[in-house]
């Protein structure tokens, strides 16, 4: 019996001797099956708590910069940091107030906002605040509409910082940064959240810095001229003349330039008051005292006026138009035309509708003939829209979109009125975005 087991062992411990004689390093270069998913890794330690805030987008490492809101319904939120969003979106609640810090040394902040009833607070007796003040009201229900902020300390001029903000009926706005006004102005639109960043002396903006700020620009309307005659005879105002206009007080060069585009159209205007005046008495002297007296007791006179509106005013954008009416007595009717002009409000420049639009000039005059042509209106001479439609071709802006018009008699008949095309601003096939008409 030992005797046949014997060659089986000898057997077996040879296998063995092989196996054992085989180097580990040929083992571990054995390439893995590819169908078969790897398992390296499965019991690596779990990620660093340093790791896992700076995956986490309200904190950061550094904490380089720290600010909490208020915000209505809510109240004081928790500190955030390094552009996570305080605020809300969706919800429509105001921000009310703001604290805003830095943990860097030698660095510190300085800030102000824009409240409603009360406006910047440098303004007032409020003031800047700093390195965790109060910016803004608590308990008043006053929302926040815009605000700045600067870095302080001896470490100021080795950073930057960066702010960006959600407004009421816009959405995220645009980064700005180092004092820069973030928000709106004049509108009534509430911040419903903010986003602020410190970063070092020349890193790119965080994001676009496209319409940070949009502001409604103060545009008194004034009566600059004003005289009438009268005929002694009949005690009564023969001839009227009004003339209304902008006329803006502050002395930036955009809106000096806008003050001055208005001078020359007004002594354009006056120019023509000795003529008109002429043909205005030459009517009303050959008239009977009969006539004379019928006009009077419909106040009737000749007319040389000219009246003012404010119809497009944010985006950096302000569009004005006036209405030139003049009438002679006893004429059958008068005759309107409307001139319009549009602005950038940043450099006084009067923008042309070539300037707004998208299409290469050689195809405005198809295209917007096209346009005009959906109108579908007989009366309308598309001959002549073609002929007189070019880069400077009359427009206004409103709220839904570039208006291209047509006076009294130029495209069709007195009782046509107006011609007038409306282009909305989702035409992007023919406008430029207005948001990026003017950076």
């Amino acid at each position: 019996m030992k005797r046949k087991m014997l060659p089986g062992m000898l057997l077996l411990l040879a296998v063995l001797l092989v196996f054992t004689a085989i180097p580990l390093g040929v083992l571990a270069e054995t390439p893995e099956n590819p169908a078969v998913p790897s398992t390296a890794g499965a019991e690596d330690p779990a990620p660093l708590a340093a790791e896992q805030n700076m995956a986490d987008p309200s904190v950061s490492a550094a904490q380089t910069c720290l600010y909490q809101t208020h915000v209505q319904n809510q109240g004081w939120q928790a500190w955030r940091a390094d552009g996570a969003m305080s605020g809300t979106e969706g919800l429509s609640y105001r921000l009310e107030g703001i604290q805003i810090k830095t943990d860097l040394e030698n660095l510190g902040v300085t800030y102000q906002t824009h409240i409603e009833n009360i406006g910047w607070e440098a303004d007032t007796d409020r003031g800047w605040k700093s390195d965790g003040q109060i910016s803004g009201t608590e308990g008043l229900s006053y929302r926040l509409e815009a605000i700045q902020m600067k870095l302080t300390g001896a470490q100021a001029a080795n950073y930057d910082i960066w702010y960006q903000v959600h407004a009421q009926n816009i959405g995220w706005m645009g980064w700005a940064q180092n004092g820069e006004s973030s928000g709106t102005a004049g509108f009534g639109y509430r911040l419903e959240g903010i986003r602020i960043m410190i970063l070092p002396k020349g890193s790119a903006a965080p994001g676009s810095t496209l319409r940070a700020f949009n502001e409604k620009i103060n545009v008194p309307l004034e009566v600059t001229y004003q005289d009438a005659i009268y005929d002694p005879a009949y005690n009564y105002k023969t001839v009227d003349f009004y003339y209304q206009r902008p006329v803006f007080s502050e002395t930036s060069p955009a809106l000096t330039s806008i003050n001055q585009l208005y001078d020359g159209l007004q002594n354009d205007w006056q120019a023509k008051i000795p003529s008109f005046t002429t043909q205005a008495l030459k009517y009303w002297n050959n008239d009977s005292a009969t006539r004379k007296n019928s006009y009077i007791k419909y106040d009737e006179r000749s007319q040389m006026e000219v009246t003012c509106q404010v119809v497009y005013n944010k985006n950096n954008l302000l569009s004005l138009q006036q209405v030139v009416y003049s009438v002679y007595v006893g004429s059958t009717h008068g005759y309107h035309e409307l001139t319009a002009h549009t602005f950038n409000t940043e450099t006084g420049e009067e923008l042309l509708l070539g300037d707004l639009l998208s299409i290469d000039q050689s195809q405005l005059k198809s295209k917007l003939t096209n346009e005009f042509a959906k109108l579908n209106r007989d009366d309308v001479d598309l001959n002549d829209v073609y002929e007189k439609l070019g880069p400077s071709a009359k427009y206004y802006l409103t709220d839904a979109g570039v208006c291209v018009y047509f006076n009294q008699y130029e495209v069709a008949c007195y009782a046509s009125g107006r011609p007038t095309i409306t282009i909305p601003y989702s035409r992007t096939d023919l406008l430029k975005p207005i948001e990026t008409m003017i950076p």
